[in-house]
């Protein structure tokens, strides 16, 4: 299949844009959010993002309730995760971006196709700008984001990747050396265990708890949690039947941790896995703001970050994520 990025698509009645090269296709919905709906690694037939079974993507309102409509995909989340009040005005669940209708203007050139979406989110008066680029023959996307406060006052805020992971128990989770994090207000499967750990076996009375292994869907686990002081800059999840690992590559001085909500089975029956770096927490936004954990964009100022969503196949783990963006078996 050649290098191409169309926008001949439509999907649920909204305009798709596809791009594609022989190894990964990628569908984006910019009328939802800019969300990533699905990625595809062509040669296995993988997809590798979770599709909700049960609610399709659509066009909806800025206030909704994120969990009673969430489709799947990939979505970021910005200026906050819970609803906020930020700098007295009031902020929807998961934040402004994943309800907005984003412009979007795809792009071609002889060896990369790629799509530029902008968006100025409705109440902070961001302005956001995502580019997504995919180059001949490689079995990566490459991400640039932009946030730039067009208001008059300095704007704190949290940003936070959210891609759904398709998992089944012969999955495997992998994060470099950190701390592990609960949020008391969120035991799930480690209620009972210590606030603090080391990634990935948590202790409880009955055992340890191997943070890395997927259960199957009857078990009905559910884990949220923050990794803290990272030891690298990735997140990866891997198929051990199939040997086909994916994993997130971004800049650790802008996202400084990693969240996990995983359900197998746990929550609403659903089997998804979310890594998400973000650039604090917890997802309280006072008491991340009270830390000292946020961020804060000045008038006229730009946060700019790149990302890299790789695949690789021949894996059974993954250990480590070099400067290129290879993956390596864990030891």
């Amino acid at each position: 299949m050649k290098l191409s990025v169309s926008t001949e698509w439509s999907y649920h009645g909204l305009r798709a844009i596809v791009m594609e090269n022989r190894l990964l296709r990628a569908t984006i919905l910019p009328e939802a959010g800019a969300k990533i709906w699905q990625i595809t690694y062509k040669p296995l037939d993988a997809d590798l993002l979770w599709n909700n079974p049960r609610i399709p993507p659509a066009r909806l309102p800025l206030n909704s309730r994120y969990d009673d409509v969430w489709s799947g995909g990939w979505d970021e989340l910005f200026p906050n995760d819970e609803v906020a009040v930020i700098e007295g005005e009031s902020y929807p669940d998961h934040g402004e971006l994943w309800t907005g209708e984003w412009e979007a203007e795809p792009w071609s050139q002889a060896d990369e196709v790629g799509v530029r979406l902008k968006h100025l989110t409705p109440i902070s008066s961001i302005e956001v700008e995502k580019s997504i680029r995919l180059r001949r023959d490689q079995s990566r996307i490459e991400f640039q984001h932009r946030f730039t406060n067009r208001g008059r006052t300095p704007f704190p805020f949290l940003l936070k990747l959210h891609p759904a992971m398709a998992v089944a128990s012969q999955h495997r989770l992998d994060f470099p050396p950190m701390h592990v994090v609960l949020d008391a207000a969120f035991p799930g499967t480690l209620a009972g265990a210590p606030e603090r750990g080391e990634w990935p076996l948590i202790k409880k009375a009955s055992g340890d708890v191997d943070l890395r292994r997927v259960t199957p869907e009857d078990a009905r686990q559910l884990y949220f949690f923050y990794g803290t002081q990272m030891k690298g800059n990735w997140c990866a999840l891997t198929n051990t039947e199939t040997g086909l690992a994916c994993g997130l590559q971004f800049d650790p001085k802008v996202f400084q941790c990693c969240w996990l909500f995983a359900t197998y089975g746990g929550w609403r029956n659903y089997n998804v896995a979310v890594l998400e770096p973000c650039t604090g927490y917890p997802l309280n936004f006072e008491a991340m703001k009270a830390a000292g954990r946020h961020r804060t964009l000045a008038p006229g100022e730009t946060l700019q970050t790149e990302v890299q969503f790789l695949v690789q196949e021949g894996l059974r783990s993954v250990g480590s994520v070099d400067s290129s963006g290879k993956m390596s078996e864990a030891i």
